[in-house]
């Protein structure tokens, strides 16, 4: 599978896919529409370091999506 996000989309998280399902579902929670790809064989090595996940949001999602996840990310606010 292609690390590119899809046609029409961004790729607003990289990483293990435990915390690509938080990042979905705090997207989620704020109204937007993020999907989520895995990029390795978690089936056969789960918890392992080899998953590897992406969350994409529609393009015009993009901006929103990162302003959420950054809020997020700061514990000051």
């Amino acid at each position: 599978m292609s690390a590119r996000p899809p046609e029409g989309w961004g790729e607003v998280f990289s990483g293990a896919c435990v915390e690509a399902d938080l990042v979905q579902a705090v997207l989620e929670a704020n109204g937007l529409k993020p999907i989520t790809r895995q990029l390795s064989a978690q089936g056969v090595w789960s918890g392992s370091v080899f998953e590897d996940c992406r969350v994409y949001v529609p393009v015009d999602q993009l901006q929103a999506a990162q302003e959420v996840l950054a809020t997020r990310r700061d514990p000051d606010t």
